[in-house]
């Protein structure tokens, strides 16, 4: 079930895309669910917004037990998982992202891609 899709500018700050999304997410009977969804989404947003040249679609929805959020851009660039750096500043977001998710993923699309995480809860 569809819970929320939400466009996004590429200028924008992922705050305001959390507060919609946390508002969809009042059924959600696990609190400690909802703030892991509401991190993933604010990593996948900053990574559309740092390094796309467009802005991009939030779609979450409910699957059984499981909350599955996608991301979906025009850039047809993958991101990359990066290996801890301690001298590199930021590049941590899809470890963040991997940590947090039971499952996760990109999927090239004819437009762009779709990075997606699936969250239990």
């Amino acid at each position: 079930m569809e819970l929320l899709r939400l466009a996004f500018g590429n200028d924008e700050p992922a705050a305001p895309v959390r507060r919609q999304a946390r508002a969809a997410l009042d059924e959600v009977p696990h609190p400690d669910a909802v703030d892991d969804v509401l991190v993933v989404i604010s990593e996948l947003v900053e990574n559309v917004t740092r390094h796309t040249h467009g802005g991009g679609e939030l779609r979450l929805a409910r699957e059984d037990e499981v909350i599955v959020i996608e991301v979906h851009d025009g850039d047809a660039t993958a991101p990359r998982l990066l290996p801890p750096d301690d001298r590199r500043i930021g590049g941590r977001g899809l470890l963040v992202v991997a940590g947090m998710a039971r499952r996760w993923g990109v999927r090239p699309e004819e437009t762009g891609k779709t990075v997606w995480a699936e969250i239990g809860c």
